[in-house]
């Protein structure tokens, strides 16, 4: 009978299903090398003349193939019921934003170690199956049983790692995703990188200690050797070391958020990123400022919900300073009842009167209060409009 007739034979219907349909299509696919196998087996028996090898061949193939069917069906369970654990509930993803894309990370690396797992045991169970005295290797004191003892503890301090991590930045998006766009989410935002940062260090530091540890490894030498680098790094890396500590200081006070509009060290740009240690700011032309906090002596904060709109006219002396309060104070109570500038006015032109008398004319000041995004739109509009009424009152403006 060809192969293919014989492999058609052995393969289940195409429209079977279950475990028991898996492993004839599996047996399909590797038949043929058992029957190598066996046939190279009575070929050493019949040269070698071995004596009872026949039966002993028989035996032999016999408990590798249940073996191997044990396994495989074992494999197709295991792996079944993993396939189920990761299948993300549809509610999940609306209740904790990003289940998906984290479950997702690790849903190859776990199957592989779970294959891989019942790969090994298979391969132990079939020398223990040939007659090697595998269990004895696992008695205690034994290395088998040690090194088992071992690797169960670091993958225990392994996915305990994986579920704090996890779980912190499950609990820190669904906290972002309750603030919405407030203050407090933009703090948090800003803070984010530093305790991701110090929380991935604190795991990893405690999973190396534990498999070190687990690997018979003194790691009592380890932690003074790396107390005393700690201290000789913190002697020679001063400027580093007040970095830290002053952005340290600077997050957890609130001073400076991710966004906010920043002059700080003589530069000035949008916050796009806050680490430990330097502050990026984006310039209006488009280039990249990286600033180290100890450079920093103060900070001039832009957004923090007030801007103030500077007003600032020099008219002639001849012109009538009252009317042009009252065009002024108009003009401010039109652009409050514009739809495009309501919400960036907090309250009314506030005149502060003459400021300044010169031999060109007299400079009327005020100011406008607007929010920290409303001030610059509302003082070119204002400027704009004062522009307009002016010529269409006929009022002057001084030349300087």
């Amino acid at each position: 009978m060809p192969p293919e007739r014989r492999r058609a034979r052995i393969r289940g219907p195409a429209e079977a299903g279950g475990s028991f349909a898996l492993l004839r299509n599996w047996l399909a696919r590797v038949w043929h090398y058992i029957a190598i196998f066996y046939i190279i087996g009575l070929w050493v028996v019949w040269a070698f003349g071995v004596r009872n090898g026949y039966s002993g061949l028989l035996r032999f193939c016999i408990i590798t193939i249940l073996v191997v069917i044990l396994a495989r069906l074992v494999s197709i369970v295991a792996l079944g019921a993993f396939e189920r654990i990761f299948r993300i509930n549809a509610d999940f993803p609306r209740r904790y934003p990003g289940l998906d894309q984290r479950a997702s990370r690790y849903y190859l690396p776990l199957r592989r170690i779970l294959s891989g797992t019942i790969g090994v045991l298979t391969f132990l169970a079939l020398l223990q199956a040939w007659g090697l005295d595998v269990l004895a290797w696992f008695h205690n004191g034994e290395t088998g049983g040690r090194l088992l003892s071992a690797l169960i503890t670091i993958a225990i301090a392994a996915a305990a790692g994986v579920v704090v991590w996890e779980g912190a930045n499950a609990a820190i998006d669904r906290r972002l995703e309750l603030l919405g766009r407030s203050g407090r989410a933009a703090r948090l935002r800003t803070l984010l990188p530093l305790l991701r940062t110090a929380l991935l260090v604190v795991i990893a530091i405690v999973i190396g200690l534990t498999a070190l540890s687990e690997l018979a490894v003194n790691i009592t030498p380890l932690l003074a050797g790396a107390g005393i680098v700690g201290v000789a790094i913190g002697f020679g890396s001063q400027t580093l070391v007040h970095d830290v500590i002053t952005g340290m200081f600077m997050l957890l006070e609130n001073e400076i958020q991710v966004g906010d509009f920043v002059t700080a060290a003589g530069f000035s740009g949008t916050v796009e990123n806050l680490s430990i240690r330097t502050i990026r700011l984006r310039a209006a032309d488009g280039s990249v400022n990286i600033i180290p906090f100890s450079t920093v002596t103060t900070i001039n904060n832009t957004s923090r919900g007030i801007g103030n709109a500077t007003i600032s006219v020099t008219i002639p002396y001849d012109e009538d300073i009252d009317r042009v309060d009252v065009t002024l104070k108009e003009i401010v109570g039109e652009m409050r009842k514009d739809p495009a500038f309501d919400r960036m006015i907090r309250s009314d032109l506030e005149l502060w009167g003459l400021d300044k008398v010169s031999a060109s004319g007299v400079t009327i000041v005020g100011q406008i209060e607007c929010t920290d995004a409303g001030r610059w739109p509302v003082q070119r509009e204002f400027n704009r409009r004062m522009r307009e009424r002016f010529q269409a009152q006929g009022i002057a403006i001084a030349s300087s």
